[in-house]
Order: C-alpha cells, then sequence, then structure tokens
C-alpha cells in the first residue's frame, strides 16, 4: 500500500466512523468518511474503498472533487442537461420548478457532503412544513417528483466523479395516493357535447373523447396531421416516441373535423386545427377549461372532471370496455409500456373471456363440440397487422 493511505477509526460518542486517508494523483493528501459502524459499515468495507480509490489514482489519475455546493452544480447541470438529452420546454419548466425547491434547502451544501439523512429530512420537511404558495405541504406527487429530479441531478454528478456515490438512491419515499379516476360516463359524453354553447369547444370535446389525446397533442394538431379523406390522424409530437401514431377516425368525427376545416379561416397545412378563430395561434387551454366546465354544469354531471386528462382516461377506459385488445388500447394511448395500459383495462372491468376460450380451443382442440380454428377472427387479424 502507497505510503500515506490508511484506514482510520474515529471512536466518539455515537461509536466508532470509519475515514480512510490517501494521496490523489495531483499529489493532494485526502481524508474521506466512508460511514459509521451503526449503519454497518466495517474495516473490511473501509479498506475495500480506499483500495478502489487508489486503483482510480493509478489507473484513471483521480483528483480530489474541487468543493462545489448544490446552488452552484444545478445552476449548470440544468441547461447542459436540457440540451444534451434533448428536453421539451415543458420539461425544464417542471425541472427547474422543482429546483427552486431542492434549491431552498440543499443550495449551500456542499454536493460532496449530501447524505442519504439530508434527503430524508428534506422530505420530512415538504411533507410537514407548509409552502407559501398554497399554505399547505407539498403533496406526496410532488415530494416523489422533486426526490427524481434530485435523484437526476446527483447521478450526473457520479458520473462526472464529483461525488463517489448517489445519496438519494434507495431513499424511502411518501406512498402516492391511489386516485380513483372521475370519468365520463357513456350515457354523459352527448349530454355535454349538446351542452356546449361554443361550437368550436363541442368540437375539441368530441375529439378528445373519441380519439384520448393528451393536451398537448389536441393543442398542437396541425391539419397535415389530419387526412379527412382516409379518416386517420397521426401524431407526430408526444411525449415519447411511443406516442407517434396514426389513429383512424370514426365518421362522426370525421365529419366533426370537416366542419371545423369549414368554419375555420385557417386551412393551411401548419396551421393549428383548433386555433384562434381571429389570430390563429394554439387552442387556448385556459379558454377551453371554462367551456369545458360550464358544459359540465349545464350537463348536471357531479363531481370533478379534469378538463384533458380524465378525458383521456374517458376515451381510452371505454375502449378497453368495448372488448378492444389490450395491445389495440396501447397503441390508440401511445403507452410505453403495457404496466401504464393495464389500467384502463381494469377500470374498464374488462374480462376476454373470447380470447381465453379461442386460446383453450387452439391449444387443447374441440371442447365439448366447439370446433378448432387456427384462422384469426377479423378482430385479431387487425391486431396482428
Amino acid at each position: 500500500m502507497p505510503r500515506g493511505a490508511a484506514v482510520i477509526p474515529y471512536n466518539g460518542k455515537r461509536g466508532t466512523v470509519w475515514r480512510i486517508k490517501f494521496t490523489d494523483s495531483s499529489g493532494r493528501q485526502v481524508m474521506e468518511t466512508i460511514g459509521a459502524e451503526r449503519h454497518g459499515v466495517t474495516r473490511r468495507q473501509a479498506e475495500a474503498e480506499l483500495r478502489e480509490r487508489l486503483v482510480r489514482v493509478e489507473r484513471r489519475g483521480y483528483r480530489k472533487p474541487r468543493a462545489l455546493t448544490f446552488a452552484d452544480y444545478s445552476t449548470t447541470w440544468l441547461p447542459e442537461s436540457a440540451e444534451r438529452r434533448g428536453w421539451k420546454p415543458s420539461t425544464v419548466l417542471v425541472f427547474r420548478n422543482a429546483l427552486g425547491y431542492l434549491d431552498e434547502f440543499f443550495g449551500p451544501m456542499r454536493l460532496d457532503a449530501i447524505r442519504p439523512r439530508d434527503v430524508t429530512a428534506y422530505i420530512r420537511h415538504a411533507m410537514t412544513e407548509p409552502i407559501a404558495k398554497t399554505g399547505k405541504p407539498l403533496s406526496a406527487k410532488s415530494i416523489n417528483l422533486h426526490v427524481n429530479v434530485l435523484h437526476d441531478l446527483l447521478k450526473t454528478a457520479v458520473a462526472e466523479e464529483l461525488i463517489q456515490s448517489n445519496p438519494a438512491s434507495g431513499i424511502e419515499r411518501p406512498r402516492v395516493p391511489r386516485r380513483r379516476w372521475r370519468i365520463l360516463e357513456p350515457r354523459e359524453v352527448p349530454r355535454v357535447a349538446q351542452a356546449f354553447s361554443d361550437a368550436r369547444a363541442r368540437r375539441v370535446f368530441l375529439t378528445l373523447a373519441l380519439t384520448g389525446l393528451r393536451r398537448s397533442e389536441i393543442v398542437g394538431l396541425r391539419w397535415r396531421h389530419v387526412n379527412l379523406v382516409e379518416g386517420t390522424l397521426r401524431v407526430e409530437q408526444s411525449k415519447s416516441e411511443e406516442g407517434e401514431r396514426l389513429l383512424a377516425l370514426p365518421p362522426t368525427l370525421v365529419e366533426t373535423l370537416m366542419e371545423q376545416f369549414q368554419a375555420s379561416a385557417y386551412r393551411g397545412d401548419e396551421d393549428y386545427v383548433f386555433c384562434h378563430p381571429e389570430r390563429g395561434s394554439k387552442l387556448e387551454a385556459h379558454w377551453y377549461h371554462e367551456q369545458f366546465q360550464a358544459a359540465l354544469g349545464k350537463a348536471e354531471v357531479e363531481g370533478h372532471v379534469r378538463t384533458f386528462h380524465d378525458m383521456r382516461h374517458t376515451a381510452l377506459t371505454n375502449l378497453a370496455a368495448t372488448g378492444a385488445s389490450p395491445i389495440a388500447v396501447m397503441a390508440t394511448a401511445g403507452h410505453r409500456s403495457m404496466q401504464t395500459t393495464k389500467q384502463y383495462l381494469h377500470l374498464a372491468g374488462v374480462v376476454f373471456r373470447e380470447d381465453a376460450s379461442a386460446l383453450e380451443r387452439r391449444l387443447l382442440g374441440e371442447v365439448e363440440g366447439v370446433e378448432s380454428s387456427t384462422h384469426l377472427s377479423e378482430s385479431e387479424a387487425i391486431s396482428a397487422d
């Protein structure tokens, strides 16, 4: 072992804390705390950490990271990560908002001094201390988002060898209460559609109800994305690659979009489908929200229905309830994984008895007079395509 390298036990009031000492490639002496015995750290683990540091010094020219505060690092991390990873402006806005809370708590702390107990302290603080904006503590969902951003930031710091490990890994997080969605029932959809006083708002509503588009997708919908002859709608910009999809339009929606095309003064390929009638700008989400809530009230729909997200749930859950295959629901939704799609199948209460019987016939042959077939049904053929 090189001269000056050693494992040093520090015996304090709360027991033994293991530290290591070594010299980095610049000749600077480094003293690093590995952990306390009360947390399960042993001399053998400290010796293993020391050997790992010495290997890094010899093979990779390791130098002790310069002292950085959390606020210093977060200031450069966000714009660099956004450019490197191609984040959308909306994503940058969410991360910047989360960093505002994190900077307030971790800002003055040295980046390499943050410990898991500090992350736990932040969670406890966020759960109990009211914030100025609402006068209430943060929700479990918001806190988990903040911890996700913190973990992402610290993960980058580990990759840049500014810190040895990620203190946000393995932290116990607050449990997010399971929400029961308030979606519109089939009998409510026609009532709400008839309750709109504005024709454009009614057409937005029908498009959401019959396609399950996300808010950003319908706001950014342009005429070049819609083919009224073939009856298709292409989503080119979504939150993921899986969200870029081609949807078939039912006849009612083709007629609805044709009405919008004829009523709009903006019909170019690059014009927005549901644009402002005078300015041609994107659909005003706040305006539609007011129109939608007014229609719900006029239609006497009880409960709180979120303007965009719950309408997406309405469309996809009712699609699942028709007996559409899980793959068809997943493709329509533009989901990245089947795990996300499953919640719509569960909410719809769909039991795929015909699929189970078809599998039985395919694998076991005739059962009680039912003939076995290797031919795909029409719906199966469509799914296979």
